[in-house]
Parts: structure tokens; sequence; C-alpha cells
């Protein structure tokens, strides 16, 4: 037992830090006593027991993260139980992406330099509050950085079945979120031929499990609905979110993203006519209002870039604190300066590290492109605050600590 808490002392030590963090939290934030459901919460929920009493599929919320979610479901449980289950399957996939962080950091610089940059995951406001919450946002986070941590493995020894075992997860995570389907599909094709030269190998099944659960899940939807897609969210985030205000701009109204009457009006038609109006707009938009999509996408960015936590700013002060507002904003405004600080110092390391052309190292390759993906894709949806740059703040931070690694100070002792 010594020998292991000797071997595990700094992720021992992060552990016990985080769980402190949020218990202060929850006293300061009163956590316990909100009562708010995002709406997205509620298309998770109803996600989960559309598979479990009804076995079928949602038309914007994928398959695993219903399953993962819903699992209570099964044991007889009620829907609303799910809001609470979500909590505790959060924090421990919060506090397994903490120790996942520090051993890929711990590969670039000292274990004092990985402790103190994973500390800077850990105090993260954004992320740590989307652990009291029913959304997809930890397990998100948690399958890429499971999905990095074994193609760092692969990167290190080259032996395939790290490789194997991290492409199953990435693939994975788009039946959390569907947007990162865009990059699984280019990891796969990237490495095609080395997966090619191994299709027979009992590993792979791993991979085409994987694979497979994906076609289930479109092909679901193809049945339930008429079209063979993962999902139909992002058709409705690019009409109601980007193209809504393109068409707010061009016709010189303001665009609000409550009461959005092009929203309201696509939510009356079955998802597969969204599909196909979303598609109609956007492709009217592109060809006479490319000026209009331009300055929406840049306008959405720079919000998405500058805001604090969206919710952190939904809380109530139920125990009539005096002090509480006066928290609340502190802790925004926290939160607005890490989002402002980690995105940009993802943006300049990663366009550092890939215009360098440097793909030796294709773990830190993709995990710079990963970043500049993702932060990209984030002005597409508006008033989202760091909900989407959250999610890169890891993968800044291994960014970051391999940039240190060769400062004297910061590298790791020579074993």
């Amino acid at each position: 037992m010594t020998l292991f808490f000797k071997k595990y002392l700094y992720q021992l030590v992060l552990l016990f830090i985080g769980i402190i963090w949020l218990l202060i939290l929850c006293g300061l934030l009163d956590i316990h006593l909100q009562t708010i459901i995002f709406p997205d919460a509620g298309n998770y929920n109803e996600s989960a027991t559309n598979l479990y009493w009804f076995q079928r599929g949602h038309t914007y919320r994928p398959i695993l993260m219903a399953a993962i979610y819903g699992f209570p479901l099964l044991l007889g449980a009620t829907d609303h139980f799910l809001y609470t289950f979500a909590i505790y399957v959060n924090i421990l996939l919060w506090l397994s992406s903490i120790v996942l962080l520090f051993e890929i950091i711990q590969q670039y610089v000292s274990k004092k330099v990985a402790f103190s940059l994973s500390l800077l995951f850990v105090f993260s406001i954004g992320i740590t509050l989307f652990n009291f919450h029913l959304l997809a946002e930890i397990p998100f986070l948690f399958f890429l950085l499971l999905s990095f941590y074994f193609l760092q493995k692969y990167s290190q020894t080259k032996v395939v079945k790290w490789l194997v075992i991290a492409l199953s997860i990435l693939v994975l995570s788009m039946l959390i979120k569907p947007g990162s389907k865009f990059f699984a599909i280019l990891l796969l094709v990237y490495f095609s031929k080395t997966l090619f030269m191994q299709y027979k190998q009992k590993v792979m099944l791993l991979l085409y499990a994987s694979i497979g659960l994906c076609i289930v899940q479109a092909a679901g939807l193809k049945y339930q609905f008429g079209d063979f897609t993962i999902s139909y969210i992002d058709n409705v985030t690019f009409h109601n979110y980007l193209f809504s205000k393109a068409d707010c701009y061009r016709k010189g109204i303001e665009y609000n993203q409550i009461g959005n009457p092009r929203a309201e009006y696509l939510f009356t038609k079955e998802a597969h006519e969204q599909k196909k109006i979303a598609g109609e707009d956007m492709l009217e938009q592109i060809q006479h209002n490319k000026i209009n999509i331009l300055i929406a996408y840049f306008h959405n960015f720079t919000w998405n870039s500058l805001s604090g936590n969206m919710v952190l700013k939904s809380y109530s002060n139920f125990s009539n604190s005096p002090s509480y507002s006066k928290i609340q904003s502190f802790l925004y405004w926290i939160s607005k300066y890490q989002n402002r600080m980690m995105t940009s110092l993802g943006i300049a390391l990663s366009l550092i590290f890939l215009l360098k052309n440097n793909r030796k190292d294709e773990f830190l390759f993709f995990t710079a492109l990963l970043v500049v993906y993702i932060i990209g894709v984030s002005g597409i949806s508006s008033d989202q605050g760091d909900r989407f740059h959250i999610i890169t703040y890891p993968f800044t931070l291994v960014l970051l600590a391999n940039y240190l690694k060769s400062k004297p100070f910061f590298a790791p002792l020579q074993k």
C-alpha cells in the first residue's frame, strides 16, 4: 500500500484537490439547491428514455450518450433520476480525465510541472460546473482524452494495438457529440494504410465494433426519420444559429437566440423536412449571402472566445446569501479570463506547431489540429460562452507542456 501511494502520489493529490474544489463550488453557489434543467439536458433525458423504454433513437442525441446516462432505467429508476445519476457519472469521468491529462503531460515535463499544469485543468470553472448537469461536455472530453492517451502510446511505441484502441474510442465519441465525426474520419483516412495492413488482427474487432455501432445509429435514424445520419443536430445548429444570424444581418433586423422565428418554424417540421429546409437555406445563403455569413461566424467566434461560463450565469441565490451575487460575478469573471487565456494560448501554440509542419510527432500534430478544429467549429453556434472552448483546455495544456519540455527547468528527470 505504501508503494502504491508513493507511486501515484501526484495523481491521488490531484483527485483529492478536485473533490475539495467540487465541494467548495457547491457551497459557494448553492449547487445542491439549483433546479435548472437546460433544454439540451431534456433532450439527453428523452434520448435515454427512447432507448431503454421504447427501443428507438433520438433525432439529435446519439445512442452512446443515451446508453451511459440512461442505465438506471433498466433498474426501475424514473427518468427524473437521470439528472442526479448524471452528476455522479460526470464526476467520475472528470476525475478520470484529470488523471489521464497528468499521465499525458508528464511524458514531456517533470511530475511537479505536470502536477501544476493539471491543476490549471482542475480549477477551470467552466469545465467543473458541467459536472452538475446532464450534458455531453464531460463525457465527450473524457472520450477525447482517453483516445489521445492511447494515441500518445502509439506515437511513442508504434505498437498498432494502441492506435486501434485510440481510433475506436475516437469513433465512439461521435455517439456522444456528433461534432467529432469529421475529425474522426480524418484520422481514419490518415491511418488507413496502417489499419489495412492489420485488418486481420483481433484488436481490429474493437474498431469494427465502434464503426458498426455508428452504422447502427445512422441506420436507425434512416428507418425512423428517413435519413442515414448520426444525428440531425448539425443541420439544426447551422440553421438556427449561424445562418439565422446571417439572415437577420441581411434583413437588417436584430437576431435573438430565444424566440428565434426561424428556429420555431423549423421545429414545427419533422426531422427529414428539417434537414431539407436547413440544407436549402444553407445553399441559398452560401450563394447569395456570403459576407453576412462571415460576419455572423466571426461575431459568434468572438463572443464564444471572450465570454465566461454559461452554466454559472443561470444559477440562483436559493440560500439568500448577501454575498452570493458578488461571488457569482467574481467566478464568472475568472471563467471569462480563463476562456480568453486558454483560447488565445491554444490557437497560438497550435498554429506554431502546425505551421512548422512537423508530422513526425503524429500525436502532437493531431493534438494541435484538434484544438484548432474545436475552436473553429465554435463559430457556428452563438451565445454559448466557454462551452465549446473548455474542451480544448487540456489539449492546450499538452501543447504547453511540449513547449516547456525544451526548457531545462521544466524537463522531466532522465530515467
